[in-house]
């Protein structure tokens, strides 16, 4: 597939996204920007506009890799860069406290911590995948997916906090950084 159809592709993502999903690519694209971040964030961008005009014009290939979930497709830019923003659970001291999330309204629940973000790097990642039986946007960051959680929301997780060997238990791998 040619630059220019993943282009097409990507918008036409973006749009279906809206469209069945209202409010969550909005969402995705607030958590990627600097000031209102949380995990990786991009660099070089202030606005939501600036940042979804780059994703539509970036120059965008095929990529793959292991922790992308079955049914999906990936795509690699050099043309946005970004900063690190996630840390491995075990990486925390044991009485860490993070604070379990679901602020893309997804049903899952994934964990943040206060910290500063890490290295820098220079690509970005979008992933594509089935909604309502058409393609929308799942997300997409700086540097290589990991696992996504699988952990649902139940009544009163959003915003709960917990140490480390807990959010270990619920089966939680991840923190993004806040």
């Amino acid at each position: 597939m040619n630059m220019k159809n993943i282009q097409t592709r990507i918008a036409r993502a973006i749009d279906t996204t809206r469209r069945i999903v209202p409010g969550y690519f909005e969402k995705t694209v607030a958590g990627r920007l600097p000031k209102t971040g949380a995990g990786s964030i991009v660099v070089g961008f202030e606005s939501a506009e600036e940042l979804e005009k780059a994703l539509i014009n970036a120059n965008w290939e095929a990529y793959s890799h292991p922790a992308l979930m079955v049914g999906t497709e990936a795509f690699v830019t050099k043309d946005i860069r970004g900063q690190l923003g996630v840390i491995e659970l075990v990486d925390l001291p044991a009485d860490a406290v993070v604070t379990l999330d679901d602020r893309k309204n997804t049903g899952k629940v994934s964990c943040v911590v206060a910290g500063v973000r890490g290295q820098d790097v220079d690509f970005m990642v979008i992933i594509l995948g089935p909604e309502q039986g058409e393609e929308v946007v799942f997300t997409f960051h700086p540097g290589d997916p990991v696992n996504p959680s699988q952990i649902q929301v139940e009544p009163g997780m959003h915003g709960r906090q917990v140490v480390i060997s807990e959010a270990l238990g619920m089966g939680l791998e991840m923190a993004k950084i806040v």
